[in-house]
């Protein structure tokens, strides 16, 4: 197994710290009011913290992906894109929904956005930690 360069967790021990603090925040913040500045600063900050914190870190060990894989999960991403944005220019309505108008619903209650949270930060982390 290899050690930890100074500076940094065992994989083990990080594990221990990050998925607390990752249910702890999300409590805190899905106390606050949608679409408000704490709920944007909620959002971004563990955002922005997960971000440096990926490129920061080096892989120990790289996978290949093949070239379907690669070409799936670039068209989900495009079509998603896509739909966001042709929403957004028709008229961002029911009518025409983005992907905010169609998990409003859930959102707009506390256990829906700290299932939202939970989500978003696990997803983070989890990448980190990749």
């Amino acid at each position: 197994m290899e050690q930890p360069t100074a500076g940094t967790l065992a994989p083990a021990r990080w594990r221990r710290l990050v998925w607390p603090a990752v249910i702890g925040y999300a409590l805190v913040a899905a106390a606050a009011r949608p679409l408000t500045g704490p709920a944007a600063a909620a959002v971004l900050l563990p955002g922005g913290v997960l971000l440096v914190a990926g490129l920061r870190r080096t892989p120990g060990r790289r996978r290949r992906v093949g070239r379907r894989a690669a070409v799936t999960w670039l068209a989900l991403g495009v079509l998603f894109c896509l739909w966001e944005l042709g929403a957004f220019l028709a008229g961002n309505d029911e009518a025409h929904p983005t992907f905010s108008i169609l998990a409003d619903p859930v959102l707009a209650t506390w256990p829906g956005r700290l299932g939202g949270y939970l989500l978003w930060l696990g997803t983070g982390a989890w990448l980190v930690t990749r």
